[in-house]
């Protein structure tokens, strides 16, 4: 069953409880209010009739003939749909006690004589519901209701007339919520098979297909979700075919040099000498570093990365860094300079940070021009430790600033030239799964900064 029906049924089912649940309660609610009523109006009404009885015993002295005061009759004829409705006279809903508990005023003629001492039922009946007579100040009778949960033929036409008006309501109710229930219903259930039509889209490889939904509600957030994923999605995929075309670009250049020197010295046309074999080795050289770069790459991606954590003073393994790069920095005639505040203590991979400062030295190194000085600073900024690498070469152009550390991005051939292509890649992936944050910039030079949370 589709969401649709089923949000329409459960709907349905609700309506229909709504319903019922509010005749059965206006039904009781109002037979109980009107039985309270019909007590306190019969109560008055008798307390009157007491009084008239009063009245009748004081003019004669004695209950003779008052019966047929009860057996008087009024009938009045009201038209109820279609139905002519006889309504017996007031009196005729009471019987007249004596003294002794003798009936001598009803208007059944089979109650007339009955005593209160023969007929317990009339005595109880008379002892809660009685109301007494006086006349010249003591009681003469009792004015007892004959059942006071007897309805009469208007009340019965009332009580019937307010259950079909609820009824009728109900159904109204019923009528208007099923229809607001089945629009409801579409309203939801067209916006998500829009979703489901452009998941099944992407899906097949549809990774441009969008969703149009104009709604500001959950639904809406959802589809603006799903739009962000697919843009993300298909965003990943063309960085996936840029990086397998780059990979494949820069294995296929050393994998030439091996073929082609090998090819040479099986020709005949290369010696098999020491000398024609190093341009080989250097190649297998680069290859594995490469195989390498991709190998930590793919780890920090998949978030499998060993790292082995523990406390560590920065200023320190920047130190022991600085001082062994010094050695090759000077035979290119470059100075590296070295300021560290004291303290600088990190939770950190020494291993994996060693590797990225190596990298942005790297990078530093091959872009610094003899006699220039490289600075290397370890301070302490807010909550985190930052680290900063400046040379003195040309630069980057201010366009190539936000890719400079996407895979085997290349700023021009002169700033291209030796290692992989992703040493900046993999110092920015190290960086960040020390829950750290690099980035670079142009400050009479190029200078490449990391920063991560201090202890």
């Amino acid at each position: 069953m589709s969401f649709r029906w089923k949000l329409v049924g459960a709907l349905t089912l609700v309506a229909i409880l709504a319903a019922v649940g509010t005749y059965l309660l206006t039904a009781k609610a109002l037979g109980e209010r009107f039985a309270a009523y019909r007590l306190q109006e019969r109560e008055a009404a008798g307390q009157q009739l007491a009084r008239l009885l009063g009245q009748f015993w004081e003019a004669r002295g004695t209950w003779a003939g008052v019966d047929q005061l009860f057996r008087t009759r009024v009938d009045v004829f009201l038209l109820r749909q279609g139905r002519v409705v006889s309504v017996s006279g007031f009196m005729a809903q009471y019987l007249l006690l004596d003294r002794e508990g003798n009936v001598v005023g009803c208007a059944e003629q089979s109650l007339l004589g009955r005593c209160t001492e023969d007929d317990p039922e009339l005595r109880e009946r008379a002892r809660r519901y009685g109301i007494p007579v006086f006349a010249g100040g003591r009681q003469v009778g009792t004015l007892v209701p004959i059942d006071p949960a007897i309805l009469t033929p208007l009340e019965q036409d009332f009580l019937a007339s307010v259950r079909r008006a609820a009824l009728v309501g109900g159904a109204v109710a019923f009528a208007v919520a099923l229809l607001l229930g089945t629009l409801l219903a579409t309203q939801l259930s067209l916006p998500l098979q829009r979703l489901i039509h452009a998941t099944e889209r992407i899906a097949k490889g549809d990774l441009a297909h969008r969703v149009v939904l104009r709604t500001r509600d959950e639904i809406g957030r959802l589809a603006h979700a799903f739009n962000r994923m697919a843009e993300a999605l298909q965003n990943s995929e063309a960085v996936r075919k840029q990086f397998l075309a780059d990979v494949a670009h820069e294995l296929r250049t050393p994998l030439s040099v091996i073929r082609g020197n090998l090819e040479a010295i099986l020709d005949g046309a290369f010696p098999l000498t020491p000398e024609s074999l190093v341009p080989v080795y250097e190649e297998t050289l680069h290859l594995g570093e490469l195989v390498e770069d991709l190998r930590t790459l793919t780890l920090a991606d998949t978030g499998h990365l060993p790292l082995e954590k523990e406390r560590v003073e920065l200023g320190e393994l920047v130190a022991g860094v600085v001082e062994a790069v010094r050695p090759v920095a000077k035979e290119e005639g470059v100075e590296v300079a070295l300021q560290r505040d004291p303290e600088l203590w990190v939770f950190a991979d020494p291993r994996r940070i060693r590797q990225v400062l190596g990298n942005l030295l790297s990078n530093a190194l091959r872009y610094s021009p003899p006699g220039s000085v490289i600075t290397v600073a370890a301070q302490k900024v807010g909550n985190e430790v930052w680290v900063s690498v400046q040379d003195q070469g040309p630069g980057i152009p201010e366009e190539d600033l936000p890719h400079i550390f996407e895979r085997f991005y290349k700023v021009d051939k002169s700033r291209s030239e030796g290692g992989t292509g992703l040493g900046l890649a993999i110092a920015k992936e190290l960086v960040q799964a020390h829950d750290g944050r690099i980035w670079a910039e142009n400050r009479n030079g190029a200078r490449f900064t990391f920063a991560l949370p201090a202890l």
